[in-house]
């Protein structure tokens, strides 16, 4: 065995010595920059990481976002937008969800109207009468071409199921007369066996499973956009592509509400409008109703549904949960 040369041998120890050393820098190196990191994270206030989470969970599912099941559009609908110049603000309207409270709030901050307590603003006022612009885009450019592409754009959703029931609640179950003339009636005289004469003429007891088989067919028919009340969030407002600035949640109206205005400046409104004894902003659609209201539904309808809002629970991080009933 022939012997390793003495120059040989002090390479081997001084390149040795030389990669332990880098070793130690670089390791040393990944722990400052990991405790940096760290320490910048608590700079973060939670409803900011809140909002991180919320918009990385939508950019994340949105790049594995599968349409298989999805039925064939012949028209994809433009997104709605209502539009508050003076703080730069578009607001995506998905009914069922505090629409009434948030549009509400966008007149206050428009300056159009004056309120201590939202739930004084009339109706008519809020909704056919209201002063804000609309704008109907179908894509982010189109926001871009139009003046708009740096205005904050934000969003409320909802779980799916309970807005679901709530679109019921208020559309068929309460005392809406031109939903259940215009709607209901087509929908006792298809789904139900022996109507009363009563029923075909007022159209004002329809029960849940009737109305979300009339919405499946309705959704697998594909040839029309389903009801705003009822539809899909991601056919209302675009998710994927829109890349919103705010998402918020009906289930944490209030907080979110509040750092919103925060955003806009505007966090003095926050104890004028939502604070009053008098506004209560819980919801009326409570998740003891909602789930009361599926165990009507079969296994069928449940897994129908599960398909019609997949991209809802999925987008917005809820569990689907018709595996029990």
């Amino acid at each position: 065995m022939r012997a390793i040369p003495r120059c040989g041998l002090h390479q081997i120890v001084t390149c040795s010595f030389v990669c332990s050393l880098s070793l130690i820098l670089f390791l040393n190196q990944l722990c400052a920059n990991d405790i940096g990191l760290s320490q910048a994270g608590t700079d973060f206030t939670a409803e900011e990481i809140t909002q991180l989470e919320r918009k990385n969970l939508i950019q994340e599912r949105c790049g594995e976002t599968t349409t298989e099941k999805q039925p064939k559009r012949t028209k994809v609908t433009p997104v709605r937008f209502k539009i508050e110049d003076q703080h730069r603000v578009m607001y995506c309207d998905v009914p069922k969800v505090a629409s009434t409270y948030l549009k509400g709030l966008m007149l206050v901050l428009s300056g159009a109207v004056e309120s201590n307590n939202l739930e004084t603003l009339p109706r008519s006022t809020i909704h056919e009468k209201s002063p804000l612009r609309m704008f109907d885009a179908n894509t982010l450019a189109d926001t871009n071409q139009n003046g708009v592409g740096n205005f904050t754009k934000f969003i409320f959703v909802r779980h799916p199921f309970e807005r679901l029931v709530s679109a019921y609640q208020d559309k068929f179950a309460g005392d809406n007369v031109f939903y259940q003339k215009a709607v209901g009636i087509a929908i006792i005289r298809k789904y139900r066996k022996e109507p009363s004469a009563l029923s075909l003429q007022k159209g004002h007891d329809v029960t849940f499973a009737e109305f979300v088989d009339f919405i499946v067919d309705e959704w697998r028919d594909g040839r029309v956009p389903l009801d705003v009340h009822w539809r899909p969030v991601v056919d209302l407002c675009h998710p994927c592509s829109m890349e919103y600035d705010f998402i918020g949640k009906f289930e944490t109206l209030d907080q979110d509400v509040d750092y919103l205005l925060q955003t806009l400046n505007e966090s003095g409104l926050t104890s004028r409008l939502f604070k009053s004894p008098a506004n209560n902003t819980k919801p009326k659609t409570t998740a003891t109703l909602w789930r009361q209201s599926m165990k009507t539904l079969s296994r069928k309808q449940l897994n129908e549904l599960d398909n019609i809002f997949m991209e809802d629970f999925r987008l917005f991080g809820y569990p689907q949960e018709t595996t029990e009933k």
